[in-house]
């Protein structure tokens, strides 16, 4: 039924809530009656209803009983307002996630990464040395990996990263900071993404392939330019149930200006110079 529903829903608080304010309204009535007649006759000029008006010829029970019935109005009013903000905070937190919960850490590490970028502009354009660019390069390349592991949230051992790109003869160039634990299942899960026409391309079950099965790594995530390949990185977890949607939706946002990294044509050459760790 549903004055049982309700009762569960408030259960013994609400019930000792108001036990407390029928005491108080009893006390008032038999101590300090002209304060309750004050509190009666301000709280009652917002309701027209006759009913709760407060009336001296009234017994005491019955005034109380009015007393008691305009403090339950007021709360059942103060209750909706705050469900209504609560309704509205939860409605703008699910359409922007990604902005509204992000800790402002996060933010500065984005800025920071933008910088370590700009650096290697600046690099480019004060005509560095191919020593000082490459540097730059590797430095910028650790930051994305510690961000990504951030987002994540998985230690070095459990995650591993591949940037690839097209070398002339259509072939794909792997480039690697530390050696990947199973080089050929991340090549061919790298070939696999390709075939499909998304910049993003994820598996959150990479044993479930036949061929895969026996390979450490459980999940795969990729993101690459649009159009002809130029530039892309894929990200080997070593870990089970690692994606939710909340690391999901922050990884797209993260890795939205890598995009565009393959369009520049001096990082692109200079990032083709790279030298795997295990060459």
């Amino acid at each position: 039924m549903a004055w049982k529903e309700r009762f569960k829903q408030f259960g013994v608080p609400g019930f000792i809530l108001f036990l407390i304010i029928s005491l108080f309204t009893f006390y008032l009535i038999t101590n300090d009656a002209e304060l309750l007649k004050d509190l009666h006759e301000n709280m009652s000029k917002f309701i027209t209803a006759d009913f709760f008006k407060y009336l001296e010829k009234e017994s005491p029970l019955l005034q109380a009983l009015h007393f008691i019935l305009l403090i339950l109005i007021y709360g059942l009013f103060l209750m909706g307002f705050v469900n209504a903000v609560l309704i509205v905070k939860n409605v703008i937190m699910k359409k922007s996630p990604a902005l509204l919960l992000r800790k402002i850490d996060d933010y500065d590490s984005y800025l920071d990464l933008e910088d370590k970028l700009g650096d290697i502009l600046t690099a480019f354009d004060q005509q560095s040395s191919l020593r000082v660019i490459d540097e730059k390069v590797t430095i910028f390349m650790i930051s994305i990996h510690a961000e990504i592991k951030r987002i994540f949230g998985l230690p070095e051992r459990q995650i591993e990263f591949i940037w690839y790109f097209e070398k002339k003869d259509n072939d794909i160039e792997l480039v690697y900071l530390k050696t990947p634990t199973d080089i050929e299942c991340a090549a061919k899960l790298i070939n696999s993404a390709l075939d499909m026409p998304n910049v993003r391309v994820q598996e959150s079950a990479v044993n479930s392939r036949m061929e895969l099965r026996d390979s450490p790594i459980k999940q795969f995530i990729t993101v690459r330019n649009y159009g002809n390949l130029k530039l892309g990185l894929a990200v080997f977890i070593l870990k089970d149930n690692i994606f939710t949607n909340e690391n999901l939706k922050e990884f797209t946002f993260y890795t939205s200006k890598m995009i565009l990294l393959g369009t520049n044509n001096r990082f692109l050459r200079q990032f083709k110079r790279k030298k795997n760790a295990g060459n």
